[in-house]
């Protein structure tokens, strides 16, 4: 029986042919095929294709090439990484992205997880029997990620324009398996400045408040993510004046406010360390935070840093008054456990959390 040919990825050029030749060594036959068309501002990519029979094999090295592999502490890659489902909570993201890249002098990397079949799950034996609709099946999926990417990128250029489409170094990166994880692999191998990720709204199902996908790397991505909710204005980036931090004192708010601080430097933002506190407690955290402020403004001597309390019940309700009353553009928190994000995202109150679905969120791992 002829053997069946599969894509195991598509890559920029130069990862294709670093692939190609890993699995050479691995005595893998390989293939390229688009190799004519990487030409231009962002490639369509370049098919890495194998035998079927040798994708047992195969796979480990991809996942080494793209992240799954045990390694030291890297610093920061001058990219910025935008997870894409071709949505259009997802467009707004890489809109956002885009400019994020235009004013950080950085490149763009957009990446798409095809969803791993279970068949490449089954243990492999010497011997094994292909099901020729699953190929099919793939061989369709692939195609229409093709077609949706090129429509993707075409609605970018619309809304960025030909002239700075021009000045952005882009890179596309399609794979099959699965979102979260290999999202978070790539992410330790190649970390980025900044993850950016759109954000589907509420439905009526609890846990999907947040899509999974994005509350995985939210929590375990150890660089910064900026999520773009779906119900959030098509921000740009002179228009975001107002960035709050929400702080519970923590002893990883510094670090954070550091990284914070560092990112938002290009952008002429002012910067409010915001407190909300029991009533019971308020005299103590009114002490903290003028500590808290003491410290930063001697810190950061040059840069608008500003401490807040608001003292309430409920963090919710309060936070989101905070945000509509002074017209705060993004909130950032941090991942810590017990910062803000644990009592925000506690799931016996996500469905309150439905203001956060309007306002960009970014998250630093502290």
């Amino acid at each position: 029986m002829e053997d069946k040919i599969i894509t195991i990825a598509l890559l920029p050029y130069h990862k294709a042919e670093v692939l190609r030749s890993l699995l050479d060594a691995k005595g893998i036959d390989c293939s390229l095929e688009n190799v004519n068309l990487i030409q231009g501002a962002v490639a369509s990519g370049v098919k890495v294709r194998i035998n079927a029979k040798d994708a047992k094999r195969a796979y480990p090295v991809l996942d080494r090439l793209l992240g799954k592999a045990e390694k030291s502490h890297q610093k920061s890659e001058n990219f910025i990484l935008i997870p894409v489902d071709f949505s259009g909570y997802s467009l707004k993201a890489a809109s956002m992205g885009f400019e994020i890249a235009l004013k950080l002098n950085s490149s763009l990397v957009f990446y798409h997880v095809i969803p791993q079949p279970d068949y490449f799950t089954i243990p492999y034996s010497d011997v094994m029997a292909f099901d020729a609709g699953l190929y099919e099946h793939l061989k369709e999926r692939e195609e229409f990620v093709s077609e949706e990417f090129g429509r993707f990128q075409k609605q970018l250029l619309e809304q960025v324009g030909p002239e700075a489409w021009k000045t952005i170094r882009m890179e596309q990166i399609v794979k099959m398996g699965y979102p979260e994880e290999d999202i978070l692999s790539y992410t330790e191998l190649h970390p980025p400045r900044l993850i950016v990720m759109g954000i589907k709204g509420p439905s009526n199902d609890l846990d999907a408040v947040m899509g999974s996908t994005t509350a995985g790397v939210i929590y375990k991505a150890k660089v910064p993510v900026l999520v773009i909710p779906e119900k959030a204005p098509l921000l740009n980036l002179s228009s975001i004046k107002k960035v709050v931090y929400a702080t519970n004192f923590d002893e990883k708010d510094f670090t954070a406010i550091d990284k914070l601080l560092g990112l938002l430097k290009p952008f002429n933002t002012e910067v409010t360390c915001l407190h909300i506190g029991d009533r019971d407690n308020e005299e103590l955290n009114r002490a903290r935070l003028k500590s808290m402020s003491k410290v930063l403004k001697k810190s950061y001597p040059e840069d608008s840093v500003t401490c807040q309390m608001v003292a309430g019940d409920d963090v919710l309700n309060d936070l989101e008054k905070y945000i509509q009353e002074k017209g705060i553009d993004i909130l950032s928190l941090t991942t810590h456990k017990r910062n803000m994000i644990t009592r925000i995202f506690n799931p016996s109150i996500a469905r309150k959390m439905v203001f956060h679905l309007k306002t960009p969120l970014l998250v630093f791992h502290a």
